[in-house]
């Protein structure tokens, strides 16, 4: 009651103002009468009122106003009675208290007055809090009936936070005439303790996390419970969607004929597909898990090699053909496709790809060697045969010849002639031509076949300069005779080659090795023809095989050296990004 009528005067400061100056307008009447009348003790006491009412309501102008008030009660007084009288004495005593009492009440109404406002402070910060929270939270009353919401919770009511104040729960959000089976407040009802529901809710438009916490009076006692739903329409979309992919994925995994596997960063085997099994002839994929990936590489060095290879390329390797053990021992043939998988550090976190096994295909393989290395030895033989008849035809024809000098039909003899040499040529180069593809196509290191092709030079070695060191190409094993034969060109056609080069450099497109050399080049009406059967000065079939040689596994060769410039020439071959690869 006091506190409503100490508000109400707050809300209304000039009724507060009135006040004082009534009780201080009594007070002063009634102590003039006092003093004039001899009553001295009873009436001073009045004052306290318009003191106190001062000091409480104005509290920085509460002692000033004590003040003035003593300063014209002690001057009434003197009017009547002597300063050194009992009255006189005993009013200056009233004063000093007087002063004090304003003191006090003013001290007293600053801290209230400060503690009201960080109140209403902490009152409006938590609501602005409550209402810029984006869960939707209720408080709910024993009954079920709202006591209050924040802004996110009447919007998706669709009303306001008022409006909502006394309606009850389950009519407004569920739209039911009681409440769910599922409903945490019930529960809490029920026992005192928090509880929590995940719930599809069409009303709200999504599913909610809906959590309560028991909600106590002053006194302790349950009055109801804080009610809040968080959204979480999607997350719960997110959770369906990868539930759906990993059923997907081990679809994948339980069905794929290739072997799957995943290592860890200690090289730890924590993943393999069902596959495993049939392809390494263990009993299960558990038998495996945990085992080191050296267990599998019948060579296990090999492992850490391709580990380095994809650490210094671009994180992966395609088609690496390794020999790898079975449960019993037995080696057999598989290609590995592999990436490195790291952290958001960037930190090494372990291996996975893909094994196939390539038995059957490795042993087609060495069939089809098997028989192109017969049908190479019955085409030298045939050959041989065959050259050994286009010589004596040869051997006739220039008997023919001489015993036909002079006559019609030499002419003919001399074309016969040109046809058997034609003959001869075309013979001679399926012998060149005989060995390509022969040998399946393997990882070579590129530094040390082009200088195993500079010491087959039959001319003396100029200045060879090979910067392609720690480089693997995937090539056919004829690649060294391409080496060969770009440096015996520059030392035949060159002129005055002095210095040969040969630099790598990676592109977008893969490796590119670079060929130089300071002769005199390759002029522009040659290079139209360069790489054509038959041209050149000497048997015109190098570069020809060259190209064709390189082209097996996906390489390609131009010349972009620039004539008459005297830079010499400039071969460049470009290696597919899965046909070469870096090692220590």
């Amino acid at each position: 009651m006091l506190s409503s009528i100490i508000s109400r005067l707050r809300e209304h400061q000039r009724a507060t103002q009135v006040l004082i100056l009534l009780t201080l307008v009594i007070a002063f009447a009634a102590n003039i009468y006092g003093i004039f009348t001899g009553i001295t003790i009873v009436l001073p006491h009045l004052f306290y009122i318009p003191i106190i009412l001062a000091a409480f309501f104005y509290p920085r102008r509460g002692i000033l106003f004590a003040t003035a008030l003593c300063a014209v009660y002690l001057l009434i007084v003197t009017s009547v009675y002597p300063g050194n009288s009992p009255e006189f004495l005993s009013a200056v005593a009233r004063c000093i208290v007087y002063l004090i009492i304003a003191i006090v009440v003013s001290w007293l109404s600053e801290q209230a007055k400060d503690q009201k406002n960080g109140l209403v402070r902490a009152k409006e910060e938590w609501e602005i809090t409550f209402d810029a929270v984006p869960d939707l939270i209720a408080l709910i009353g024993k009954d079920y009936r709202i006591l209050r919401v924040n802004k996110a919770m009447a919007e998706s009511l669709g009303i306001s936070p008022e409006q909502a104040v006394g309606l009850i729960c389950y009519e407004v959000v569920h739209h039911t005439s009681a409440h769910p089976a599922f409903c945490p407040h019930a529960k809490l009802m029920k026992d005192g303790q928090g509880h929590a529901a995940e719930v599809h809710e069409n009303n709200l438009g999504g599913n909610f996390l809906i959590t309560t916490t028991p909600l106590h009076d002053s006194g302790g006692n349950l009055i109801g419970s804080v009610h809040i739903a968080r959204d979480i329409t999607k997350r719960k979309k997110a959770e369906q969607a990868l539930k759906e992919s990993e059923e997907r994925y081990r679809t994948i995994l339980e069905n794929i004929q290739d072997v799957y596997f995943r290592f860890d960063e200690e090289s730890l085997l924590v993943m393999m597909s069902p596959s495993a099994v049939r392809t390494f002839g263990y009993h299960s994929v558990e038998e495996v898990l945990g085992c080191p990936a050296t267990t599998f590489w019948k060579n296990p060095k090999e492992w850490a090699h391709m580990i380095d290879t994809m650490k210094k390329q671009d994180g992966s390797v395609q088609d690496w053909q390794a020999e790898f053990v079975r449960m019993d021992g037995t080696p057999f043939w598989v290609s590995v496709s592999a990436r490195l998988y790291t952290d958001d550090a960037g930190e090494y976190q372990g291996t996975e790809g893909i094994i196939r096994d390539i038995s059957v295909r490795k042993q087609m393989e060495e069939a089809l060697k098997g028989t192109l290395t017969k049908l190479n030895m019955l085409s030298s033989i045939t050959r041989h045969d065959i050259l050994n008849q286009i010589t004596g035809l040869r051997t006739y024809l220039e008997l023919s010849k001489e015993d036909l000098k002079g006559t019609r039909f030499e002419e003919f003899v001399d074309k016969e002639v040109q046809a058997a040499e034609a003959i001869q040529r075309q013979i001679e180069f399926t012998k060149y031509y005989q060995d390509i593809g022969v040998n399946a196509p393997k990882w070579q290191e590129a530094g040390p076949v082009i200088r195993e092709a500079a010491a087959q030079l039959n001319f003396p070695a100029p200045d060879l300069n090979v910067m392609v060191d720690g480089l693997e190409i995937f090539a056919d094993p004829l690649i060294a005779k391409v080496f060969f034969n770009l440096m015996e060109n520059s030392l035949r056609h060159g002129e005055r080659v002095t210095a040969m080069s040969f630099s790598s450099r990676v592109t977008d497109t893969g490796l590119v090795i670079t060929y130089c050399d300071n002769g005199v080049g390759i002029t522009e009406e040659d290079k139209k023809k360069l790489f054509r059967k038959g041209f050149g000065k000497h048997t015109g079939l190098g570069l020809f095989l060259s190209r064709e040689i390189l082209a097996i596994t996906g390489i390609s060769i131009v010349e972009k050296g620039e004539p008459g410039a005297g830079a010499g020439v400039r071969f460049e071959i470009t290696v597919p990004k899965e046909g070469y690869r870096h090692y220590p």
